[in-house]
């Protein structure tokens, strides 16, 4: 079976970037990378990909946009072709919001049935739900789960908070979803649960977190029971019990993504756990690192292993392989990716000495 990596990156000079569009690998078995197709973007940015296997489709969120652009992948070549785009929404009339970021959808996921799209609109303040038509197509959002902020003065514009990604639960119905509390919106820092429901996203339970953390992405233990969350601004990580039938969660533990004594601006940005459950890692930008931590199997509760440098600037996305095997950081400033592999003993990552060099790239997804 071949195996390809698709990459989205940055394409608009507002954001400083210097990407093309999608680019696509195909990885051969000794684990090099062999370019086969740029596919110029439909509009700047796309910056989330979202792979359907099922279907051989790409789902391509354009950050600062409004629409998501739907590929057919053809599984022998890797190759994209555009089918068609479909809107996220309507974009939020607040009017603290900066127009040029529109909807600005930052991640997307398949529900667990694969009828249905969800859309995480961080700038419109919602989680927008699109369902596939009998031919494969993606029909316009049908739900949209408003995530609203702190109460408003009378006459005030309605608030909101920012959602950053949809992660479901292993097995489950229920889905976390990392909110930001930016000031423009009035918003609230928080992690909610929501359970997926005859095509809705309804309210489940949440826990706030301090005002300023700015909770962005979050991964589930692969057992279920635990959830690990990482805050942009907070720089820090927090574990929480997961009770997986009732959806709910309490937070239990917070510690900081950073090394002691490292007082540089910084911006935690991406969080996983090993497919074995036994360590977790997270991405530091401005630090350049990838914090190691070691899972407690009793508790869930986290250990710093150490960190490893990331191998470039600004590791935007990072993500590991299906098999654990392998690490991926993807270094949005130095215009590469980085290969590590990971010591199945002790979590750490090595560096392979193996890079990819790709302008802005802000995600990947394997075909495998």
């Amino acid at each position: 079976m071949n195996k390809f990596a698709y990459v989205g990156c940055r394409t608009s000079e507002w954001r400083g970037a210097r990407g093309k569009g999608i680019e696509v690998f195909r990885i051969d078995e000794s684990g090099n990378w062999h370019h086969v197709q740029r596919v110029t973007s439909v509009q700047e940015n796309p910056s989330w990909l979202t792979l359907d296997e099922k279907r051989n489709r790409l789902y391509v969120l354009h950050g600062d946009g409004n629409q998501v652009a739907i590929f057919a992948r053809d599984p022998i070549s890797g190759m994209l072709t555009l089918l068609s785009e479909q809107t996220t929404g309507p974009q939020n009339p607040h009017p603290d919001l900066d127009p040029l970021r529109r909807n600005n959808p930052v991640h997307a996921a398949l529900s667990p049935d694969g009828r249905h799209l969800l859309i995480a609109n961080h700038e419109g303040g919602n989680v927008a739900a699109l369902a596939f038509a009998d031919d494969d197509a993606l029909l316009p959002p049908h739900h949209l789960a408003m995530v609203e902020g702190h109460a408003d003065e009378d006459g005030a514009a309605a608030s909101l908070s920012r959602p950053h990604e949809i992660i479901f639960a292993p097995d489950s119905d229920y889905y976390a979803l990392p909110i930001q509390g930016r000031q423009a919106g009035n918003g609230i820092d928080m992690v909610r649960i929501y359970h997926w429901r005859d095509g809705q996203s309804l309210l489940n339970d949440e826990v706030l977190l301090p005002s300023g953390s700015w909770p962005r992405h979050v991964d589930f233990h692969p057992q279920g029971q635990w959830l690990y969350g990482l805050s942009e601004l907070g720089n820090t990580i927090t574990v929480y019990d997961f009770e997986q039938e009732t959806g709910n969660i309490a937070l239990k533990q917070t510690l900081s993504s950073l090394p002691e004594g490292f007082e540089t601006r910084n911006d935690a940005s991406e969080i996983e756990v090993h497919p074995s459950g036994r360590f977790l890692y997270a991405a530091n930008r401005g630090h350049n690192s990838i914090a190691v931590m070691r899972i407690n199997p009793d508790d869930g509760c986290l250990k710093p292993v150490g960190w490893v440098f990331c191998g470039g600037k600004t590791p935007r996305f990072t993500t590991l392989s299906a098999d654990g095997l392998y690490f991926y950081s993807a270094n949005e400033d130095s215009d590469s990716i980085r290969i590590f592999s990971v010591d199945q003993d002790s979590g750490m990552l090595k560096d392979t000495g193996k890079e990819v060099f790709t302008a802005s790239p802000t995600c990947i997804v394997f075909s495998d």
